[in-house]
């Protein structure tokens, strides 16, 4: 890519961090909004944008070096699979779980750091900003910042790797990322329960699962599917295990939905207590058969589902908006409920973010690193 025409263009795609701080540079003092994309797996997750002003595609930052000491080093632009494979190489993997259906359709490095992108295997493996061991990003006016310093003097203290993880590229944009490998299990088992009563035995078992999942078909009663990895002997002596205490432990295939997204027409994002899920999967059974929508629960034991609401190509905006209200009815304390993925028009039919007890301090964050409001407007957590 050439910076040598006098106009900026309206999309562009740099190949070193210099470029990438080069074109920022010149969109700052042209104000101009900006938005960065990777492997675009990501676009429907958050309300629909105005049209950036500049629109920067960073999958030509891809450069990857070689493992070393347990981590690996690339450019934001690389994608999931190619990183994977790179470690295979050496029979690692990357440490963080992460949605297989993302890393299937191209997801990179800086799109899953910047959405804060977790998997089914939570239980036993740290989320992706856990295990990110540097940053270096670009500033909204170009400045290459590997510190929270560098972005204001009155972050001093704070860390970069958690400002911008999560931060949807409105903080500063991800350039490139250092992060922690593993080795890679020699085999898995899944393991199908029936119900969702195991799920929270499993959490606090004598060896917790990699994985206790829950999976709520419309129209369907929940199960529970557990992995367990690792070493073949220890992996085979604990399915034994399970199948002998679980009533109803079957070992199965993987099942064909493991490591996806819940997406029908709409998801809605719900984070509940574990002890609370019998509770959520219930009002879910009543809020089927009474909207008369399909409704798909997908999540971990944990308590962090995602619930799917509609039929594809339907238009789920009445439902959505009741399925957000009655979870909310419950109160924040047992349920926080937000919209993550809709057609464009049912943002503006719904209250997508419900309450956000810590939104000053996210505006407060924004205007000192952005005070101009340039980088990915809108798209943040609650709108930041």
């Amino acid at each position: 890519m050439s910076l040598t025409t006098d106009e900026l263009p309206r999309l562009a795609s740099p190949s070193s961090i210099a470029e990438l701080s080069e074109l920022m540079a010149r969109a700052h003092a042209e104000n101009r909004t900006v938005a960065v994309f990777g492997g675009g797996t990501a676009f429907d997750d958050h309300p629909p944008a105005s049209t950036p002003g500049l629109l920067i595609d960073l999958t030509s930052i891809a450069e990857a070096a070689a493992p070393r000491g347990g981590t690996i080093r690339a450019g934001a632009g690389t994608r999931i699979s190619a990183l994977n494979r790179f470690a295979a190489q050496s029979g690692q993997e990357i440490l963080a779980d992460l949605p297989l259906d993302r890393v299937e359709a191209g997801a990179t490095l800086g799109g899953m750091i910047a959405t804060a992108a977790t998997g089914s295997r939570c239980l036993r493996r740290p989320r992706l900003a856990e295990t990110v061991q540097s940053v270096t990003t670009v500033a909204a006016d170009g400045t290459i910042v590997r510190t929270a310093h560098g972005l204001h003097p009155d972050l001093d203290g704070r860390d970069l790797r958690s400002l911008v993880t999560g931060s949807w590229g409105t903080r500063a944009i991800i350039a490139e990322a250092e992060i922690r490998l593993t080795p890679r299990p020699a085999t898995q088992r899944f393991i199908w329960i029936p119900g969702d009563e195991a799920a929270a035995d499993l959490l606090v078992a004598r060896r917790v699962p990699d994985a206790v999942n829950i999976e709520r078909p419309p129209g369907s009663p929940a199960a529970t599917v557990v992995l367990i990895e690792g070493d073949t002997d220890e992996v085979e002596a604990e399915v034994g295990h399970l199948v002998d205490w679980v009533p109803g432990a079957t070992p199965c295939g993987e099942p064909e939905w493991w490591g996806s997204r819940a997406r029908l027409a709409a998801t809605i994002g719900v984070s509940v207590a574990p002890s609370f899920i019998p509770t959520l999967i219930d009002a879910v059974d009543r809020l089927e058969t009474t909207i008369g929508y399909p409704l798909q629960l997908r999540g971990s034991a944990t308590g962090a589902f995602e619930l799917g609401v509609g039929a594809p190509g339907s238009e789920p905006g009445v439902a959505t908006r009741v399925v957000l209200e009655h979870l909310r009815s419950f109160g924040l304390h047992f349920i926080a409920a937000r919209l993550i993925h809709a057609p464009a028009p049912v943002w503006d039919e719904v209250d997508a973010w419900g309450p956000q007890p810590g939104r000053q301090g996210l505006v407060e964050l924004k205007s000192l690193v952005d005070p101009r409001g340039f980088l990915a407007p809108g798209r943040g957590i609650a709108g930041v």
